[in-house]
């Protein structure tokens, strides 16, 4: 009521910034409860992706509920597409999870028809000081959902009110506008495209139609093509994605639009019956004319999914022969796994097998060195794509390490010689290092993204002492890669040397950062944020170490041999 009060007193003109502010905060609202849910998630999301999706049923159900809980299917399929390109999962893997998400996008459209629009304020209220008031981070995430979902019904609350004033004052050309919308379904089909292409949100169009459905004339008949246009434009994400990346990404965001588009067609065909169908929905829930679409939104990807389910297969092989393109940087260290850690070597030859790791280990070792470089790049300036590389190689790490650790515990099943069985140690803890290194620069290059976010600043001198011991340890990462590379014992002892070095810097600079805390010169805020950084670049240089170890280990125990024999 007040909200129509304010509207009335208002001229068209600024109705229609009061509308565009709606849609404003709405869209906020969305992306901000969106984001908190999937921070709250964390690092869980990415396991549970790559651990549950050996078959496209369990695809389908692990892209619902992620996307349930994330709010979009547009970043669920993101995700997926960033884990195709570094080679974590398949396209086979990818077009289940796809396919979920198409259904956990219907949530926020069912939680839009249920009407708490008079509450959206106390949502802000109490996520406003939860998020301002508590300085524990999930308590602040928590807050950040509540935040969002109250902006999102306050959004939606201005843009209903704005719409009601407007179509009430404009009711002649209003009733044309929607007569031809329900008159030429596939102009609606059309207006969903674009809408929900622009925004890059099939909930937010779709939260938007709801508002806008149950305020005018327009019939289900106008509606329903909206709708089925908003699942075609969600398919932008993705393709935007896929840019830059190999042939598996592109084929991944192509499936994503073929399966959306052929669902669209498949209910543009038997668009009147589904009208038919939904007519008695609609008097059966009292005229909740935005709990209709939620549940038309539901029924379209429901059956869109169990129909083209019966097709995966002869879908990605057209797709296969559409897509063909030279494989990307990442897709081609996916590729040199699968020539290299060739299986049915191991039963003929094991030793033979263990050879063809070494070319595997450089590999890995590279992505090292350019993993550590970024993270180096990105505590000096906040680079724009820093978080989508640090995503990237992580998954590169996570990837090579599975690979080359099944392959080597299964050449550890054949008969094989005592020397083999100690290279084969030599090269899981290595692998296990190259992983851990690849960990603690997620981590650091998380504390910057939030440094950055947060706008937090760090003292001069803190910062000089930071900048020295990222020095030492990105000189530790290169030789100690390069020392594993042509097991140089030279390069591995300066490793092992500078470690010490490093561990007296993290004890020497936590007591200094103490002391300029105590003395009023560093922000207490920067202290705990600080300290973790200390924490893992030491760790790094111990990973680092142990790497090293490997190398002198090794070579003494060549010269041991050569001097016995």
């Amino acid at each position: 009521m007040f909200l129509e009060m304010t509207i009335a007193a208002q001229n068209i003109w600024e109705c229609i910034l009061l509308m565009l502010g709606g849609l404003g905060i709405f869209l906020y609202g969305i992306n901000l409860m969106g984001d908190s849910l999937k921070d709250l998630a964390g690092s869980k999301l990415k396991i549970i992706i790559e651990k549950s999706t050996n078959t496209p049923l369990k695809g389908i159900l692990v892209g619902a509920g992620l996307t349930a809980i994330i709010q979009s299917s547009s970043g669920t399929t993101a995700l997926v597409v960033g884990l195709v390109r570094s080679g974590l999962m398949t396209l086979a893997q990818a077009v289940g999870i796809i396919m979920g998400a198409n259904i956990g996008t219907t949530i926020t459209a069912l939680i839009i028809g249920f009407d708490i629009g008079q509450i959206s304020l106390l949502f802000v209220g109490i996520g406003a000081i939860l998020t301002f008031f508590i300085s524990k981070r999930k308590v602040k995430d928590i807050g950040r959902v509540c935040l969002g979902f109250g902006l999102l019904f306050f959004g939606l609350q201005l843009m209903d009110s704005s719409l009601n004033y407007l179509m009430s004052t404009y009711k002649t050309q209003t009733e044309a506008l929607f007569t031809a919308l329900n008159d030429y379904p596939i102009i609606g089909l059309l207006v969903g495209i674009v809408i929900t292409a622009i925004i890059q949100s099939s909930s937010a169009s779709i939260g938007i139609l709801q508002g806008l459905f149950g305020a005018s004339n327009m019939t289900l008949m106008g509606a329903v093509p909206i709708l089925i246009g908003a699942n075609i434009g969600t398919t932008v994400t993705a393709v935007l994605t896929s840019i830059g990346g190999g042939s598996e990404s592109k084929r991944t965001a192509l499936f994503h639009a073929t399966f959306n588009i052929l669902g669209a067609i498949l209910f543009m065909i038997i668009l009147y019956p589904f009208v038919l169908l939904l007519e008695p929905i609609d008097k059966a829930l009292g005229g909740n004319s935005s709990m209709t679409l939620a549940i038309a939104h539901i029924i379209f990807n429901i059956v869109t999914t169990f129909v083209l389910f019966w097709f995966i297969k002869p879908i990605c092989k057209v797709i296969c022969k559409i897509v063909k393109g030279t494989p990307s940087v990442e897709e081609e260290g996916t590729k040199l796994l699968d020539e290299l850690l060739d299986y049915s070597l191991i039963k003929k030859s094991p030793a033979l097998a263990l050879t063809f790791i070494d070319k595997c280990m450089n590999y890995m070792g590279e992505i090292v060195n350019k993993y550590f470089t970024l993270t180096l790049e990105y505590s000096k300036s906040n680079l724009d794509t820093a978080t989508k590389d640090a995503e990237f190689y992580e998954n590169m790490l996570d990837n090579f390490d599975k690979r080359i650790h099944d392959y080597l515990i299964n050449i550890t099943l054949e008969h094989i010689h005592s020397d083999e069985m100690t290279k084969i140690s030599k090269y899981l803890d290595t692998i296990k290092d190259y992983e851990r290194i690849g960990d603690h620069c997620s981590n650091i290059c998380g504390f910057y993204t939030d440094r950055y976010k947060r706008k937090l600043e760090l003292s001069t001198d803190s910062m000089q002492d930071l900048e020295q011991m990222f020095n030492e340890v990105n000189l530790m990462v290169t030789n100690s890669v390069k020392a594993i590379n042509s097991w140089d014992s030279n390069l591995a002892n300066i490793v092992e040397e500078t470690e010490s070095k490093v561990d007296d810097m993290h004890d020497v600079f936590h007591e200094r950062h103490n002391h300029r805390v105590s003395m009023g010169l560093c922000s207490y805020d920067n202290s705990d944020y600080y300290d973790e950084l200390l924490v893992n670049l030491e760790r790094i240089g111990d990973h680092c170490k142990n790497i090293a170890d490997t190398v002198v280990g090794k070579n003494r125990a060549l010269e041991n041999n050569f001097q016995t024999e």
